[in-house]
């Protein structure tokens, strides 16, 4: 499938040709102002799309009979032409209408399969859009069968073309497959450690937790105190310098890894 967006380039760097949150955006062709009508009824809050998972992405606020069928035509007649033409633009926009049944039935799967068109063609940017999707699969708890291998397999396109975003969910993901498989430990430590390197605050945070249990790489107090500075994490820097361990989570954590670590000998 080839693209007719101009701003389209062999980096991956996928700009869209119509933005309708540009503070500059005016429709000036059909495809356009096919994309604004779709843009209009989408959820635009926190509270709009919490609504919208709530009631598995069936439209939050009603539609009026002429807005649905504007919403149809301009769908039917324009953005699905378009899109077996190969623009991205109205691909993207369609993996909107159908994540949230927007002028069409919602259907989760659907919308994925159009915005997997556009990851494919390389773009750091939608490959981790696409792995983040896949990775909430089991956070909506809404029946979904879990789809970690398919978020890993995207997130990690885009992390080795530098996407700190995806560098740091790879490694939570690896992290969440870590207990008792040595080699997780140690592939959520690298990409910790590759966001970390990049300034990732979160990842500062996880990689000064790796370090001071053991998870993935040897112990090493001071690596976890040079972190947690770092990341601004106070709290634990203190109780590092001070060699006190968190009695809570962490020691709960600092005496399960020298389980695991046993259990490694087994698997």
């Amino acid at each position: 499938m080839k693209t007719t967006n101009p701003n389209i380039t062999p980096e991956g760097n996928f700009t869209l040709t119509y933005f309708p949150y540009a503070e500059d955006a005016e429709p000036h062709t059909p495809l356009e102002e096919a994309i604004q009508c779709l843009s209009d009824c989408l959820p635009k809050t926190e509270e709009e799309i919490l609504q919208n998972i709530q009631r598995y992405h069936q439209q939050c606020r009603p539609l009026t009979r002429k807005k649905k069928h504007q919403l149809k035509t301009v769908i039917n007649n324009v953005l699905q032409p378009a899109c077996e033409e190969g623009n991205q633009d109205a691909i993207y926009w369609m993996y909107y209408a159908y994540y949230y049944g927007i002028g069409v039935e919602a259907d989760i799967d659907k919308a994925l399969e159009y915005l997997t068109i556009i990851a494919d063609y390389g773009y750091a940017e939608m490959q981790y859009k696409l792995g983040w999707q896949y990775s909430e699969f089991d956070c909506l708890k809404m029946g979904w069968r879990s789809r970690k291998h398919e978020a890993a397999l995207w997130l990690k396109k885009a992390a080795v073309q530098g996407n700190v975003e995806a560098m740091y969910m790879l490694g939570t993901i690896y992290d969440s497959y870590s207990w008792g498989v040595r080699h997780y430990r140690k592939r959520a430590f690298v990409w910790f450690k590759r966001a970390a390197e990049l300034r990732h605050e979160e990842a500062m945070c996880s990689l000064s937790g790796c370090y001071k249990i053991g998870c993935g790489t040897k112990k090493n107090r001071a690596k976890a105190l040079e972190w947690a500075e770092k990341a601004g994490w106070q709290e634990e820097a203190e109780r590092l310098r001070n060699g006190e361990e968190q009695m809570d989570e962490d020691g709960f954590f600092a005496n399960l890894s020298t389980l695991l670590s046993n259990q490694d000998e087994l698997f």
